[in-house]
């Protein structure tokens, strides 16, 4: 039976990435999980239909409490979830593995022939009950092991690396070619490559251990820095390859924050939200007060056709999908950027006056993809409909503000402050919402339904 305070922290759990604590009567921890969308993944133990006799059903007739920690990325939740099972060894995370060890990941160093000289080329693998003494570094315990060796297939993507035992290096070594994972580009093959690869691949596994441990806010700064030191020696080639890996780095890296950060400050995330809308009020100066409500819009078309606008939503300053909308332009059907977006905010802002529409919640901020143009029929529609809402534009290029307060201004506050994250955050999520609502229109039209 589900107790009435558990029912209620049921209704009110986000739907963002986390761990899920769950306690027993005694406040002692009994399970910890990961999850995608927390909401969807901690509902689904309480609306099972589960076997009496099953291990999940004991722990689900255990639970009496539960708490939540949310987390800025799927690889976050991932790491603190093993971080809180080493640390608390809770006993049905245990017992439901049957009888199964944790997945660990590790990097063992290990000599091989390279060149006629034995060096160090180190491996990285996955296994279960380590003995820690043959790793250099080992991450883990983690539960979930096809999530973990994804992760690692991920990885090897972008950083390649070797896997194989020392007899298999030497018997392509012998055949002066390298194996399945040479050829595809998943391993720089020091085995027929020699010394030649060794610096890259060095710094490959650095890169990897960072990533393990959570230290990928300063890889991403020092990798900025060589593509810069590249581009200006017009070494373009090399600093190519290196905005490649920054890109392909992207979605691996989201934000990571160590596991540390999260146990000390379970509200980290809302920390930081309110942190990013109090540095608002100080960067924007038409922004008088701290905004409960953040608004986000961007058309999407291609010459005008099926074109549409999106609307993406931040509620005191967290990105709040469920507050996502649509718009399919209804006036226009060739290139008119301004006058769909002039659009777009009359038919949005028109919910809060005309009392025929349902209200959508008054926007405390609104920001649009672009420069004056934009800015400037936004506040028409505006205007038009009697409302004064404290509205900018975020054009890319060297990521400006701009602002309106009887002259135009154009502001660069830099993007390494918490305010302009959030902004350029919310500005990305809305180009890709309304790219996506064009691409499936897009899909109807041509083949008679969205793909």
């Amino acid at each position: 039976m589900v107790s009435s305070n558990l029912k209620e922290k049921l209704k009110r759990l986000p739907t963002t990435p986390g761990v899920y604590i769950y306690e027993d009567s005694g406040g002692e921890i009994i399970y910890v999980g990961k999850a995608k969308n927390l909401k969807s993944r901690v509902s689904s133990y309480f609306g099972l239909n589960l076997n009496k006799n099953s291990k999940t059903f004991a722990l689900v007739e255990n639970i009496h409490d539960l708490r939540t920690i949310e987390v800025e990325s799927e690889l976050e939740a991932l790491i603190l979830e093993a971080e809180l099972i080493k640390k608390h060894l809770p006993q049905f995370n245990i017992s439901l593995k049957d009888d199964k060890s944790y997945l660990y990941v590790g990097i063992r160093p290990e000599k091989v022939d390279v060149d006629g000289k034995p060096i160090n080329v180190p491996k990285v693998e996955t296994f279960r009950k380590p003995d820690t003494r043959k790793f250099q570094y080992h991450y883990g315990p983690f539960p979930d092991g096809g999530t973990v060796r994804q992760l690692v297939r991920t990885l090897r993507k972008i950083f390649p690396f070797r896997d194989c035992s020392v007899n298999k290096y030497e018997k392509y070594k012998k055949l002066k070619a390298p194996c399945l994972y040479g050829h595809l580009g998943l391993c720089p093959a020091p085995c027929v490559n020699g010394m030649a690869v060794l610096p890259a691949y060095r710094s490959n596994i650095r890169t990897i251990n960072s990533i393990l441990s959570g230290k990928t806010s300063k890889l991403i700064k020092a990798l900025e820095k060589q593509m810069k030191n590249f581009a200006s020696v017009e070494n373009f080639e090399k600093a190519a390859e290196i905005r490649n890996t920054l890109q392909k780095f992207k979605y691996v890296r989201q934000s990571f924050r160590l596991p540390g950060e999260y146990i000390e400050n379970p509200y980290l995330l809302d920390d930081l939200a309110r942190s990013a809308l109090e540095d608002l009020v100080k960067i924007i100066p038409v922004l008088k007060q701290i905004p409960s409500r953040i608004e986000c819009y961007d058309i999407s078309n291609i010459s005008g056709k099926e074109a549409v606008g999106s609307m993406v939503t931040a509620v005191n300053g967290r990105i709040e999908k469920r507050e996502y909308k649509r718009f399919k332009i209804r006036t226009k059907n060739t290139p008119d950027d301004f006058y769909m977006i002039f659009e777009v905010l009359y038919r949005r802002l028109s919910h809060e006056t005309d009392k025929k529409k349902t209200s959508w919640g008054l926007p405390s901020l609104i920001v649009l993809d672009g420069g004056k143009g934009q800015l400037s029929s936004a506040m028409a529609a505006m205007t038009k409909l009697n409302l004064n809402i404290p509205m900018i534009g975020l054009a890319k290029k060297e990521e400006t503000v701009v602002y309106y307060d009887g002259v135009f201004h154009e502001i660069v506050p830099g993007v390494n402050n918490p305010g302009m994250r959030l902004l350029i955050n919310l500005r990305d999520e809305s180009h890709r919402f309304a790219q996506r609502y064009h691409h499936m229109l897009r899909s109807r039209k041509i083949f008679g339904s969205a793909e």
